[in-house]
């Protein structure tokens, strides 16, 4: 992936990691959502630092437009991703000495001692970033559920049948007393 950096080619004043996101990484990230990878595009800016450990500290932001089905209608919704880039990489073998609470350590992960690989934190972060049920606009009307018209287009006239569980008609009729 691009974005492998060699730990010993660090400066001590850091490294600016500021690319596009590859295609490649929106494939993978967004693989069964139907996605248009022609109408998705991102960036990455981070500032690594290491410490005289060989810790390795990636600070920046991570911004994409990530057009995927709208979750009503099924028309493109655009999804605007914006997340921090706060990760810390550590040695393998001083990944056993962190914390025993696994919410602690959600950004740290280990590195091999000669390099890092931001690519698979940040294609976790595309996938955490789109939501499960996007929507084209707030006020998203959907699908008829009758005849399947897009209900921002047009609308067909059908209203949405009302199902009764018969076994609430007994509570229906009852009266409370205030």
């Amino acid at each position: 992936m691009l974005f492998r950096s060699k730990i010993k080619d660090i400066p001590s004043e850091g490294l600016l990691c500021d690319q596009e996101l590859p295609r490649s990484l929106f494939v993978d990230a967004l693989a069964g959502l139907d996605a248009d990878l022609d109408a998705t595009t991102g960036h990455v800016r981070a500032q690594l630092s290491k410490d005289r450990d060989d810790n390795v500290f990636a600070h920046g932001e991570l911004k994409a437009l990530v057009t995927v089905p709208c979750g009503r209608c099924l028309g493109p919704a655009l999804v605007k991703i914006s997340a921090p880039v706060k990760l810390t990489f550590v040695a393998a073998e001083d990944d056993a000495e962190t914390s025993e609470d696994p919410l602690d350590d959600v950004d740290v992960t280990a590195h091999d001692g000669e390099e890092i690989d931001l690519g698979a934190q940040l294609r976790e972060m595309v996938i955490l970033a789109v939501p499960m049920s996007p929507r084209c606009r707030d006020n998203c009307a959907g699908l008829c559920a009758i005849c399947g018209q897009n209900k921002n287009e047009r609308d067909c006239g059908h209203t949405a049948p009302v199902l009764e569980d018969p076994r609430f008609q007994a509570l229906k009729n009852l009266k409370l007393d205030q």
